[in-house]
């Protein structure tokens, strides 16, 4: 009876009175259960893997097979790199020089990031290299590749530029006026996101009317009691530079010297071409990018008010005792914490204005002369309007590794610079 009283009671580890537990596992038991848990995770996971296959990742490569091929209505015949060489050109000189000037820069950017010293200098001269070479390929790259579609590209360049940065200093100084304690607030919350989750189409209708060219317009009555006559904004192609300084802005210069090889290559292509650049969008591109403020500025505005809201409160009562003042406690607390949160919206705003349509689509006339259509619309067009499926989807591709190269440039330069509070 003893003996079997003592094979029950746990054995106890020599020299302590802790009790070794003894496991009784079938065998094969908690490999069975391994198998179990995996099978429930891939079946959880398996309708959204599903979704992104059939949808996302399944066209991204149908479209890369399309684009190997003359495409109409149907496939025609193997192109190979046709396309590409059509959209690029016949010489690979410049994309190659291109391709490397923008390599330098990434690579510049990410090698300055906790560069110190000899390393810090290097990464200058390095990115000081690729932005000349830059400055002087793509220009050729450009002349001799398809004209439509390098305009669409600075049109597209341009909208970026100008929505993204304001958007995200509007969206941030709306949400800290939001979050001040006065009476209707969440009355003006809604009315700063009404214009977001409106349907596009009748938000730039709406606009439309607001921004027409007709004297008694809301966008002429405004500029006229500053004494400024009627404008015809989404109708205007000529750059705001022209109409602010005149017809001959930035105009270059003209000289009667004959030049030859890389000096008429500066002259004609190279100097003529960034001063293009120079003049700035055109009043209806500029009047897109309004539009584009007031719909996503009370998006913008929302998450930043999250991300406010997360902020300990006791760290601004630290700072004010330690006598820091308002502006301290934003540079110091606010923007610091907010990282994350610009971070995101950041690269949420980079890819959305590379893809952006519906809007820019709506408000288009033919009036702005290609002014306002952008590498997407411009796919539109070849896609549909002229028939060219191949090509469209080569314009397609190169534009997805174009947002895929951004994206991954500001994961590695920007990334390192969020602080999560840590």
């Amino acid at each position: 009876m003893d003996n079997a009283r003592q094979r029950d009671v746990p054995q106890r580890a020599r020299g302590t009175g802790a009790p070794v537990a003894r496991a009784h596992l079938p065998r094969g038991g908690f490999s069975g259960r391994r198998v179990r848990d995996a099978l429930s995770a891939y079946l959880f996971i398996a309708p959204s893997t599903l979704i992104i296959g059939v949808f996302g990742i399944f066209p991204l490569f149908f479209t890369l097979y399309v684009s190997l091929f003359k495409w109409r209505f149907t496939k025609a015949g193997f192109l190979g790199l046709g396309n590409y060489a059509e959209l690029f050109g016949a010489r690979a000189l410049p994309l190659i020089a291109v391709a490397v000037s923008g390599a330098g820069i990434a690579a510049a950017a990410m090698l300055a990031r906790e560069a110190r010293g000899l390393r810090l200098a290097g990464a200058l001269v390095l990115l000081t290299c690729s932005l000349a070479g830059l400055f002087l390929s793509f220009p050729l790259l450009a002349f001799q590749g398809d004209t439509e579609v390098f305009d669409s590209l600075r049109v597209t360049i341009w909208y970026a530029l100008l929505t993204v940065p304001p958007q995200l200093v509007i969206g941030l100084a709306v949400a800290i006026l939001l979050t001040r304690k006065v009476r209707g607030r969440q009355a003006f919350r809604v009315i700063y996101l009404l214009p977001y989750i409106a349907p596009t189409v009748a938000t730039a209708a709406v606009y439309e009317l607001l921004f027409s060219l007709r004297p008694d317009s809301f966008a002429n009555q405004l500029i006229g009691l500053l004494g400024a006559s009627p404008l015809q904004w989404l109708q205007e192609p000529r750059s705001i530079v022209s109409l602010l300084f005149g017809g001959a802005a930035l105009e270059p210069p003209a000289s009667g010297i004959s030049s030859h090889g890389a000096l008429a290559m500066l002259s004609e292509r190279i100097f003529p071409y960034w001063l293009s650049w120079a003049r700035g969008p055109s009043l209806a591109l500029t009047s897109i990018i309004f539009y584009s403020w007031w719909v996503f500025v009370g998006y913008y505005a929302l998450i930043y008010i999250t991300g406010l809201g997360a902020i300990p409160r006791q760290l601004y009562e630290a700072a004010e005792m330690d006598g820091a003042g308002k502006l301290r406690s934003f540079f110091s607390i606010t923007l610091p914490l907010l990282s994350p949160t610009t971070y995101f919206l950041t690269v949420l705003g980079v890819i959305g204005t590379f893809k952006a349509f519906t809007h820019l689509y709506v408000l288009r006339t033919t009036a702005a002369a290609g002014t306002t259509d952008p590498i997407s619309v411009e796919i539109f067009f070849t896609f549909f309007r002229k028939a060219r499926l191949g090509y469209a989807s080569a314009i397609a591709i190169i534009l997805f590794l174009t947002v895929l190269g951004l994206t991954l440039i500001q994961q590695r330069t920007l990334e390192r610079r969020v602080s999560y509070g840590d």
